[in-house]
């Protein structure tokens, strides 16, 4: 196989090279996850996949819930499909919270905070 065959080949199976999703919502499904770090690279990165892709479409879609803006894994932001967040968020909390235990230590933060947090925002939402 050649770079240009390889080159092909990944472009078919990220879903560029053919866009062939009609929704947001289904393309993220798929995927099962998309990086949303970045805000707007994020809809380009939903847009160029899906088949007359506007800003608009994208944006009814995170309106509407049907995907979330989410931190499910390795500490960074990701659109994921709404019917899947919280059982990624509950499989890797405790991994991503591990990961960043110094963050929280510097913070002041101790592990009893947490609940007490939860308790707020859940009240709040």
């Amino acid at each position: 196989m050649t770079g240009p065959d390889i080159a092909a080949r990944r472009l078919l199976s990220q879903g560029l090279a053919h866009p062939t999703f009609a929704d947001p919502t289904a393309m993220v499904r798929w995927f099962g996850a998309v990086q949303a770090q970045d805000y707007l690279g994020s809809l380009w990165a939903i847009g160029c996949r899906l088949e007359g892709a506007t800003e608009a479409a994208i944006e009814e879609a995170v309106a509407a819930r049907t995907i979330l803006r989410t931190w499910p894994m390795r500490g960074t932001v990701h659109f994921v499909p709404a019917e899947d967040a919280r059982w990624m968020v509950r499989l890797l909390a405790a991994r991503v919270i591990s990961r960043t235990g110094s963050i929280y230590r510097r913070a002041g933060l101790a592990a009893d905070d947490f609940p007490r947090a939860r308790t707020i925002v859940v009240r709040a939402l």
